[in-house]
């Protein structure tokens, strides 16, 4: 079999986009500075215009191709493999079509389904901005703050498999979740490892996981001539000398067949454990290889692949001794780092119960909605969503440490857990919570009422006999947004607020809010209950409508303050009667309001245009900042 070149491809890939580099192999692939995406704008190919004035604070993929370029179908699909999952995380997609025929242009959108803008660049120049290659077609990222941090290009001159390594290597830097793989554990769940067989270097032989039942097998692929690989290999080859027991079983299997490379490889690391090879890229094939080497996989006695990693760092050989230690059951001494914050995986080693139960909860995509509303480079906001922001060792933006993003064990637990910071929850943890969870930014937080969403040992219980799909839609119901909102109280209508509001007053009621149930009686749905819940204020509430009668028909401006009655009874002096909202975080506490309504059903990408969409409707204090500027 010829050399396997998708591996090195895939790390290149990867090593360019974290330097910055837009081409892989480029002159300027060293160069640590980010080029700004260049603005352009141009016609549609259904007539009407788009450009980078549509992306604003947002992630951006950039499709340029020629219909007759050689690597446009491979370029193509690429992108359609990533475009459910981008358009779900609020990425923009734009397309740029060199076709000097809008048919053709028109006829290759149609074939891929795209249905994104598509920009006519007829002479090329959007291409050339881009630093497009000619006659190629590519793909270019953006990121929030409008850099471009990478590109797929040129994907004729790779062998086919490349496209995994890619795809793989493009979620990772949109911070998109990576697909379901083969022998990938997931939230607790522990797959069995796939059989294998592979060969011996002298063809006589093969070894098969079989072979080894009841034992520790640490089975790696690897290139011969990669380095982080031969770190790898030396790092287990030192750690099964250290341990020397015959318990533990180390199979690196190479991604090229070149025998001669592989030996002289294993002569210079000074392997104690023979390599192999996989002719037939069966073992590759069973294992979802990812294209991405190292990729080391961990197999308990019981024949089930407790972890999974890809590349090399001293990070890595610390976790993966400490999961193949807990594996074999011998002394496992906690390896933390002793100036900074470890990350969750360290502490999914030796709690993986508590450890899954967090993967359920909001937490652990607390990061993903920071890059998913353009606020990953916000000071405010990475203190709560990202571990340590601001301490000794703790997230640094002008780093890529995926290890500490969202909220993690050591946001509530201290630097290392109860191994490192002893005292940090002498109080209770309700005082923890409340560093974040504050009043500009988590309405009507009650400590209690949320504990039980993140509770280890209340959310195990329920996690003991459910499958996968199910621990998923587990997480699912306890990230939603089921809590009041409100203190209790009783509603008045919005014409009580005129008296004092009348500025206030007079904007919401030249807006669609006010206009609700009239939009209601247009379409005949006045009696739909489903509709009336979101057109009314205080559904169904004690004091709400429809007991509140036709002065609560619409959306008031208790739908956004809450019960009003006690506030004009004593004409505002008493604070907290009624809730303000000028100091109070729009992506957090407001779009938590908003998005009892405007939710991915009723208002599909509301919650990612909410600063946007408030601008309508704000009043008051914010709206004459506003002005002033």
């Amino acid at each position: 079999m010829e050399t396997r070149r998708a591996a090195l491809a895939a790390l290149a890939f990867a090593l360019a986009c974290a330097a910055g580099a837009l081409w892989p192999g480029s002159a300027g692939a060293q160069s640590a500075a980010r080029p700004s995406l260049p603005r352009f704008e141009g016609a549609t190919l259904d007539g009407g215009r788009a450009g980078t004035d549509m992306i604003g604070q947002r992630r951006a993929l950039v499709f340029v191709y020629g219909s007759k370029d050689p690597d446009a179908d491979r370029t193509a699909q690429l992108l359609e493999g990533l475009r459910p999952a981008a358009e779900r995380a609020n990425v923009v997609i734009l397309g740029v079509t060199r076709d000097s025929d809008p048919v053709l242009a028109r006829h290759f959108a149609k074939r891929f389904g795209f249905d994104f803008p598509i920009i006519l660049d007829q002479d090329g120049s959007i291409a050339s901005k881009l630093r497009a290659p000619p006659n190629t077609s590519a793909i270019v990222i953006a990121d929030g703050q409008g850099n471009m941090i990478g590109a797929v290009a040129g994907l004729a001159a790779q062998p086919a498999s490349d496209d995994i390594a890619y795809a793989s290597q493009l979620r990772q830097i949109l911070d998109l979740p990576a697909e379901d793989a083969a022998a990938t554990p997931a939230l607790g769940i522990l797959p069995s490892a796939p059989p294998f067989e592979v060969a011996t270097l002298d063809g006589k032989g093969t070894v098969k996981l079989s072979d080894y039942a009841g034992k520790v097998v640490v089975f790696l692929f690897f290139l011969p001539t990669c380095p982080h690989c031969h770190e790898m290999l030396k790092f287990l080859n030192g750690l099964a000398a250290k341990l020397n027991t015959p318990d533990l079983v180390v199979i690196p299997v190479s991604v090229s067949d070149k025998k001669y490379v592989i030996e002289d490889m294993a002569k210079d690391l000074k392997l104690g454990f023979p390599a192999y090879i996989d002719p037939d890229a069966k073992a590759q094939t069973a294992y979802a290889f990812q294209h991405t080497v190292p990729e080391v996989f961990v197999i308990d006695r019981q024949g089930k692949v407790t972890r999974r990693t890809a590349g090399d760092s001293p990070r890595l050989e610390a976790l993966l001794t400490l999961a193949i230690k807990r594996e074999l059951g011998v002394p496992n001494p906690i390896l933390l780092e002793k100036a900074g914050y470890s990350g969750e995986e360290f502490c999914g080693v030796c709690h993986p119960d508590q450890h899954t139960t967090w993967e359920l909860t909001k937490h652990a995509s607390a990061w993903q909605t920071l890059v998913e509303h353009g606020k990953d480079r916000d000071p405010e906001c990475l203190k709560c969503h990202t571990v340590g922001f601001g301490q000794p060792g703790g997230f640094d933006p002008a780093q890529r440490q995926e290890h500490l993003r969202g909220v993690q064990c050591e946001n509530c637990h201290g630097r290392g857990g109860p191994h490192q910071s002893p005292q940090f929850v002498r109080s209770g943890f309700e005082p923890v919570c409340l560093t974040c969870h504050d009043a500009d930014h988590s309405l009507h937080f009650v400590f209690s009422e949320r504990l039980p969403q993140i509770s280890h040992a209340a959310n195990m219980m329920k996690l003991a006999s459910l499958s996968l799909a199910e621990r998923r839609r587990l997480g699912e119901d306890l990230a939603k947004r089921q809590r009041t909102l409100f203190d209790p109280g009783d509603f008045v209508g919005s014409e009580a607020c005129a008296s004092c509001h009348a500025k206030e007053h007079k904007l919401w009621a030249e807006s669609a809010h006010a206009k609700a149930f009239a939009a209601l009686e247009h379409r005949g749905e006045t009696k739909n209950a489903d509709c009336q819940k979101c057109h009314t204020t205080g559904f169904r509430q004690p004091t709400g409508f429809p007991t509140g009668g036709t002065a609560l028909a619409g959306v008031g401006c208790e739908s956004c303050h809450g019960p009003g009655k006690k506030h004009v009874e004593d004409q505002g002096k008493t604070p907290g009667t009624i809730l303000a909202l000028t100091d109070k975080c729009d992506s957090c506490a407001i779009a938590a309001i908003c998005g009892t309504c405007h939710d991915e059903a009723n208002d599909k990408g509301f919650e990612f245009q909410v600063e946007q969409k408030l601008a309508k409707i704000k009043h008051g204090f914010r709206a004459k900042k506003t002005a002033e500027k």
